[in-house]
Parts: structure tokens; C-alpha cells; sequence
């Protein structure tokens, strides 16, 4: 029953294809899993990095109206310098530049305790900006370019007078609506608390500053493709959000735990909820301004499906790529193996037609080229040359002794004649032993010349001996080469080892450089926050000069030379202003090259993690050739094994001449003995008939062995004929 025939071209392709999908398939999902991580890292890093940077800026607008109202109480709190009944009129006048240097602010206004400015309230009772007990509660507006004063009311018990005067620190007011000609905007207020010289509370300034400009710019935040920017004020009143209509409700969730918790750590923290029909994750950012004990948060309000828009974009081109990479492999994977084992094919058709077809030992490989194939095919080549001359030697020496065999039949039949003939004459011996005398003699030259027959094709059974063995040492070369090939084959083995640990060492190195980029970030972020000191600093300073400023200008002419030093240090803060600005974005274009460099770096990792992959692809096909070539070795040692069987055959029929050559021997012998009784016949016939039995008996084997390798070469000759050299 003949064998299931298999193509390595098919085990091949199909083992390679499958573990290079499966490779493929577990390397796509480590990727997919990894970038899934690694973007949502990088979503939750820019809603963080979008509200602090928002924050801040909200912060710095906020801050700058509490510095303003801080500045404000620091000028008024030194007014124990100035005589008393000027005191009321230079508080006025300090409100009143407020407003004008500020064009964001709406309103400034202070309360005293009574009698605490100057001690002369019962000279005020009604007066403008005074109430019925004289006290001082001017409140300065701002209505486009003009600027008004009127009496503040509703003071008394009011939280925004109350808690301040009791606060060590300014309070951030919580925002509230204000109308300005005839329109409603969205103020928010600072208040502090007066001191005296011993540090008692004597009354409180405030002013208010329209929200409209931090409203425009957190408005026009876009974040992602519909999200938005929302302020919560300390309370969790909404002070601006993208729908107008929920500035100043109060958040229905605001007293739950995590807001609790922020506003003692200040950690920003994230909450799900639906809006308008879908999960919208909602980042709170919280942030104080400068002293002040009041938390408010910025938050992030984006759909989940727009951060995880960019996820499924990236997740369904690694997808694309993966299939499109295993079907490019597959086809080239395929026109190699085919290459490869048309090759092979070539050298299976040769060997199959020696095999069972003719046994045409004239056929030769093409040697194309100078790889493992082409070397194999040389060595064929060598091997088929040597087998043809052996088989070519043995052919004809098989026809030699089928010849000399005739020959011996024929002398052998000459033989068993004569000594039947003296057999049938043995009763008339006595009358003719001269003639028996000379067939004695004749059958002693048969005799010999059988002798020297059987000795010639002992000769040639030796040469036979001798080729088989040559082709025997030919195919142990054979073999000896392909273990030669294997040996090579095992050595590319490490070579490959070496390029597999080469490229994991270049992986590692880009693994390391990606590290020490993300430090370069981390320490850029740092500066920018220095940046962010200096502009404050910047700003409280410019404060600073326009309170001296103040003071310049109500000393009048002595104050002339400290007006121009305050001029030159408002100057200076505008122009630190400026530089830290020009810092922050010199900042950001750095950080943005930064981060150029880290995306080519894990461009070149994930490169790298490919090379590694194609290299244990190649060690993986070296491992498969090497296999083939144990299997040649293998085939090689089997033609060996059929040669041995062949010099076995030929030892057998060297024995069988051997046999031959002795019993010649031995009919020599007896020949003689013949010979002696011929020259004693005369003394006893019945000697002579027993020595005539026992030559019968000699001749009669004879014959025997002469048909038996007669059959013996012909058998050799129909085993060697079968090959065509």
C-alpha cells in the first residue's frame, strides 16, 4: 500500500503561517492594550493639564482683583498718618482710582465701625455717602465712563460685611447678579477686613469685578469636539457655564463626599453623569486664590465616546495593519517555500526515477546556485558519478563471469561423459588400460583447466568485492558531507542568537532614552510653574507702585521724586510681566519638541520590537532547513545500508568460488589417486571401480556448484542491469 504522499511546501506554509498569525495575533493584542492604556493615560493627562492650566488662568483673574482689594486695605490701614479730616476724602479717592485703573471692576465700597475712621461721625449724620448715624459706608459704581458714589445699605447682618470683619484673611464672595445700565451681568467679590494699629477689626473694604471677560474666555474653551468649561464657586454655585440658563443654581450633588474630600486636599477628581442622553465624564479642578479659605473648582465637562473616539480610531488601523502585514507575509511567505521546494523537487524527481523508475544513473543536477540546495546538488552530482563507475565495474565484471561459467558448464558436462564412458567400460579395463591411462590424463587436464577457471573467477569475485566496497565509502562520504551541512547549520543557530540578543539590547537602550524624555517633561512642567511665580510676583508688585502711587500723589510736591521711583517700578513689573509670558510660551514650544522626540523614540521602540520579532522568524526557519537535512542524513544512511546488502550478496558468492576453487582441489587430488590406481589396476579391479565411484561422486558436485554459480551471476547480472550507466 503506497504511503500518503505530504508537500513540505504545504507543512511549511501552513506551521509558518499559523504561529506567525498566532505571534502576530498576541502581538496585536499586547499593542492594542498598551495603546488603550497608554491613551487613556494620555486623555486623563490633558483633562488634567487643560483644567490646571484653565485654573490657573481663572485663578490669576481672580487673584488679581483680591491682590487689588488686598493692596487696597494695605493703602487705607496707614491712614492714621493723615490728618483726620482728610481721611474720608483719601479713602474716597483710593476707591475711586480702583475703578478707574481697572476696567473689569464695577464697584468698590468700604463700611466702618462707628467712630472707628476718625472719630467725627456726628459731623456726617445724612451727609452724601453717610447714613443717619454719620457713619462711613461709601459705595462707588462704575457705569461705562462714569464713575458715582452713593450711601451703601443693607450692611448690617449682610454675610459679605459680617464674615469678613471676623475673617483674619480676605473671603472670596460668592458670585451674584448685578445690574449695570439696564443689563444684568455676573459679578464676583472680595472683601477684607480693616485693622487698626493693634490689629482690631474697624471695618471692611470690597470691590466687585464683572465676570464677563473670564465668562468670554472659558466659553470659547472648546474641549474635544463638544465638551466645555464650568466654575463652581466655594458654595457650588455655578458662576459660568456653556447653557447661560444654570448660572447661579447650585450643583444638586455639591455636598457629597468628593467635593468634601477636594476641598481638604485639593485633588482634582472625576464624576460620571448623563447629559442630554449620553455618559459625560465631568473633571473638577479645584484651586484657591492666595490666602484666601474659599475653594472653588474648574471643571471639564466632555462625552466619554469623544475621549474614547481617538481609542477606536487607533484600535481599527492597528487592526487594518495587522491583516494587511499577515497577508503580505503569507504571499512572500508563499513564493519562497515555493522556490525553495521547486528546487527540492528537482532532486526528489532524480532520486525517485533511480529509485523506481530505469535507474538511470546518468542524470545530473543543475547547480544554479551557492546556497544549501545548490551544495546538496553538488554533492548529488559527486555521489552519482561515484555510484555509476561502481555499478558500470560491476556490470562488467558480471558478463566475464557469466562467460567463464559457459564455459566451465561445458567443461564440466566434458567431464561427467568421460567418466560415464569409463563407467560403461570398467568390464573391459583389463584390455584397455593404456586407453584409460590416456583418458585419465585428459580428465587431469580438464582438471586443471577448471582449476584455473575457478581461480579467475575468484579474481573477479575479489574485484567485485572491491568496487562494492568504494561505492560503500562513496555514500559514507555522502553522509559525512550532509553531517558537515548540519554542522554549519547548527552554527548559524548561534550566529542568529547573537542578532536575537543584539536587538534586545538595542530595545532596551530605546526603552531608557523613552524614560529620560519623560523626565525632560516632568522638569519642563516645573519651569513653568516658576514662570507662573514670577508673574505673580510681577503682578503684586505693579500693585505696590500704584499704591505708592497713591501716596505720592497726596504728598503732593515731596512726593514728586517717589512718584517717578513708583512709575519705574511699575514699569519694571510690566516688563517682568512680559518676560514671564514670553518664558511660559518659550515653555510650551519646548515641551511640544519634547514631546516630538518621545513620540519618534516610541516610534523606533516599537521598530525595534519588530526586528526582535523578524529575527526569531529566521531562527525559526534556520531550525526547519536544519531538519530537512537530518532527514537527507537519514536517507543517506539507508542507501548506505543497501550497499552493505550488495557487498554481503557478493561475499556470498565470493564463499560459493571459494567452495569451487576446493573442490577442484580435491578432484586434483582424486585425480591422482586415479592416476595410481592406473598403474596398480593391474593388481585390483575392484580398487580402481571404487576410485571411479568416488570420481563420479566428485564430478557430480562439481557440476553442482557450476549451475549454482552460473544462477548466482546471472542473479548479479539482473541486479546491475537495472541501473543505466
Amino acid at each position: 500500500m503506497a504511503t500518503k504522499f505530504k508537500s513540505i511546501r504545504t507543512q511549511l506554509v501552513l506551521t509558518i503561517a499559523l504561529c506567525l498569525i498566532a505571534l502576530l495575533g498576541v502581538c496585536a493584542l499586547f499593542i492594542l492594550k498598551n495603546v488603550s492604556s497608554s491613551f487613556d493615560t494620555v486623555s486623563r493627562n490633558y483633562l488634567h493639564e487643560m483644567a490646571s492650566y484653565y485654573s490657573e488662568s481663572t485663578k490669576a483673574i481672580v487673584a488679581h482683583e483680591y491682590s487689588t482689594c488686598a493692596a487696597l486695605k494695605t493703602s487705607i490701614e496707614q491712614i492714621e498718618n493723615i490728618p483726620e479730616e482728610q481721611r474720608r476724602e483719601y479713602v474716597n479717592s483710593v476707591l475711586k482710582q480702583a475703578l478707574i485703573d481697572n476696567e473689569n471692576f464695577v464697584d468698590t465700597w468700604v463700611v466702618y465701625e462707628p467712630n472707628a475712621l476718625d472719630g467725627l461721625d456726628s459731623e456726617y449724620v445724612d451727609a452724601e455717602y453717610h447714613d443717619s448715624t454719620g457713619r462711613f459706608i461709601p459705595y462707588w459704581t462704575k457705569v461705562g465712563s462714569t464713575i458715582e458714589c452713593t450711601a451703601l445699605t443693607d450692611y448690617e447682618g449682610g454675610f459679605w460685611y459680617t464674615n469678613p470683619l471676623h475673617s483674619k484673611t480676605g473671603i472670596l464672595i460668592d458670585p451674584n447678579p448685578y445690574e449695570i445700565g439696564g443689563k444684568t451681568i455676573w459679578v464676583c467679590g472680595v472683601a477684607f477686613p480693616i485693622f487698626d494699629k493693634n490689629k482690631n477689626p474697624i471695618g471692611v473694604i470690597g470691590l466687585d469685578m464683572s465676570l464677563d471677560t473670564l465668562s468670554k474666555l472659558l466659553k470659547e474653551v472648546q474641549v474635544y469636539e463638544t465638551g466645555y468649561l464650568s466654575l463652581v464657586s466655594d458654595s457650588g454655585l455655578i458662576a459660568v457655564d456653556r447653557d447661560s440658563s444654570k448660572e447661579g443654581q447650585i450643583l444638586s450633588n455639591f455636598n457629597d463626599s468628593d467635593f468634601k474630600n477636594s476641598k481638604l486636599s485639593l485633588n482634582p477628581f472625576g464624576i460620571h453623569e448623563m447629559e442630554n442622553g449620553s455618559d459625560t465624564l465631568r473633571y473638577y479642578q479645584p484651586f484657591k486664590v492666595q490666602d484666601a479659605k474659599e475653594v472653588w473648582f474648574l471643571a471639564l465637562n466632555v462625552p466619554e465616546s469623544e475621549i474614547s473616539k481617538a481609542a477606536n480610531t487607533i484600535f481599527a488601523i492597528v487592526l487594518f495593519t495587522f491583516l494587511v502585514t499577515v497577508l503580505v507575509i503569507l504571499v512572500v511567505l508563499f513564493f519562497i517555500v515555493q522556490g525553495v521546494v521547486k528546487e527540492m523537487n528537482k532532486g526528489v524527481r532524480a532520486m525517485q526515477n533511480i529509485a523506481q523508475g530505469d535507474g538511470d544513473l546518468t542524470v545530473r543536477m543543475n547547480v544554479n546556485s551557492d546556497n544549501e540546495l545548490g551544495q546538496m546538488y553538488k554533492f548529488f552530482n559527486l555521489t552519482i558519478e561515484k555510484i555509476q563507475s561502481s555499478i558500470s565495474q560491476v556490470k562488467n565484471t558480471a558478463s566475464a563471469l557469466s562467460e567463464q561459467g559457459v564455459i566451465l558448464g561445458d567443461s564440466m558436462n566434458d567431464t561427467a561423459a568421460s567418466a560415464n564412458e569409463i563407467t560403461a567400460n570398467i568390464d573391459s579395463v583389463n584390455k584397455q588400460v593404456q586407453q584409460q591411462g590416456y583418458n585419465v590424463h585428459e580428465a587431469k587436464d580438464a582438471l586443471t583447466s577448471i582449476n584455473n577457471s575457478v581461480s579467475d573467477l575468484v579474481s573477479n569475485i575479489q574485484s567485485q568485492s572491491s568496487s562494492v566496497v568504494e561505492s560503500s565509502s562513496a555514500i559514507e562520504e555522502m553522509v559525512a558531507n550532509i553531517r558537515s551541512v548540519t554542522g554549519i547549520l547548527e552554527k548559524n543557530s548561534g550566529t542568529i542568537k547573537s542578532l536575537e540578543d543584539s536587538s534586545e539590547a538595542g530595545k532596551m537602550s530605546i526603552n531608557s532614552s523613552v524614560e529620560a524624555i519623560a523626565k525632560i517633561q516632568e522638569q519642563s512642567g516645573t519651569l513653568l510653574e516658576a514662570s507662573k511665580i514670577i508673574q505673580s510676583i510681577a503682578s503684586q508688585t505693579n500693585m505696590l507702585a500704584m499704591n505708592a502711587a497713591i501716596e505720592a500723589a497726596h504728598a503732593g510736591e515731596a512726593g514728586a521724586g517717589f512718584s517717578v521711583v513708583a512709575d519705574e517700578i511699575r514699569k519694571l513689573a510690566e516688563d517682568s510681566n512680559n518676560q514671564g509670558k514670553n518664558i511660559t510660551n518659550n515653555l510650551k514650544v519646548v515641551l511640544a519638541s519634547v514631546k516630538e522626540v518621545s513620540d519618534s523614540s516610541v516610534k523606533l521602540q516599537n521598530q525595534f520590537n519588530e526586528i526582535y520579532e523578524l529575527t526569531q522568524a529566521v531562527a525559526r526557519q534556520e531550525l526547519t532547513i536544519m531538519n530537512a537535512m537530518h532527514e537527507q542524513s537519514e536517507g543517506g544512511e539507508q542507501i548506505l545500508e543497501a550497499i552493505k546488502q550488495i557487498q554481503d550478496v557478493t561475499a556470498s558468492v565470493k564463499g560459493s568460488s571459494d567452495t569451487m576453487e576446493d573442490a577442484t582441489s580435491a578432484a586434483n587430488v582424486k585425480m591422482d589417486n586415479l592416476m595410481r590406481l592406473t598403474e596398480e589396476i593391474t593388481s585390483s579391479m575392484e580398487e580402481m571401480s571404487i576410485g571411479i565411484e568416488t570420481i563420479n561422486k566428485s564430478i557430480n558436485s562439481v557440476n553442482d556448484m557450476t549451475h549454482k554459480n552460473t544462477e548466482s551471476i546471472e542473479n548479479l547480472g539482473e541486479a546491475v542491469g537495472k541501473f543505466k550507466v
